[in-house]
């Protein structure tokens, strides 16, 4: 692992009025990190909550980096999860076309012998139609710690919350859209909603989504 990428996914709970120092904060360099972006709450979580996702060229980069790491002066709680792309998201770079105004991070618990089936059902089924109408995949990880359930976190991007509700397949199928697409995301989906034992999703706002990763 000390060659192979890691990132890492940092939940915070700050103080009230807290988020500007915060975000002064995670601007500055993380030694050999790249701050892929910073969510708040926004639907699901209050804006006090912030997901910051860093990635790491290693182990130990990411252990060197943990001097400066923690906010506690700011923070009311943190909890850090080490995760490791299981797609071919992201990318090494966010060009400014992926960028959006609003993510769904999105909690997946399944038994790890289900992982292939769900990235497939994600990667080949969900995501080219949801692409098509405007979304974009950001990234797609599960957690390092090899636990069952296993925990695995999608962020997908949107223009706007409205922009979000506009995707969700309880609606009919757009006029413009391609038959086959919707048919097989609608499958795809509704597999993968059955090898979820777990699904949990909220909003949040891009604070900032970096442009290298």
């Amino acid at each position: 692992m000390d060659s192979q990428e890691i990132y890492e996914l940092r939940h915070t709970t700050l103080r009230s009025g807290a988020l500007d120092e915060y975000l002064r904060e995670a601007r500055k360099p993380a030694g050999e990190g790249k701050t892929l972006c910073v969510l708040s709450g926004l639907i699901g979580y209050p804006p006090e909550e912030v997901v910051r996702m860093t990635r790491y060229p290693g182990i130990d980069a990411w252990q060197q980096a943990q001097v400066n790491a923690s906010v506690t002066d700011l923070a009311e709680k943190e909890e850090v999860r080490l995760m490791r792309s299981i797609s071919s998201r992201p990318k090494s770079s966010v060009p400014p076309e992926d960028r959006r105004a609003v993510y769904g991070y999105r909690r997946f618990f399944i038994r790890p012998g289900d992982l292939d089936e769900l990235v497939h059902d994600s990667e080949d089924g969900v995501w080219p139609r949801i692409e098509s109408q405007g979304a974009c995949i950001l990234g797609l990880w599960a957690t390092v710690a090899a636990t069952d359930p296993l925990e695995v976190m999608m962020l997908t991007g949107y223009h706007s919350a409205s922009h979000w509700q506009e995707t969700r397949q309880n609606r009919d199928m757009p006029e413009d859209m391609d038959q086959q697409l919707w048919e097989t995301s609608r499958r795809l989906r509704a597999r993968r909603t059955e090898l979820a034992i777990r699904n949990l999703v909220c909003l949040m706002e891009a604070v900032e989504v970096a442009p290298e990763g």
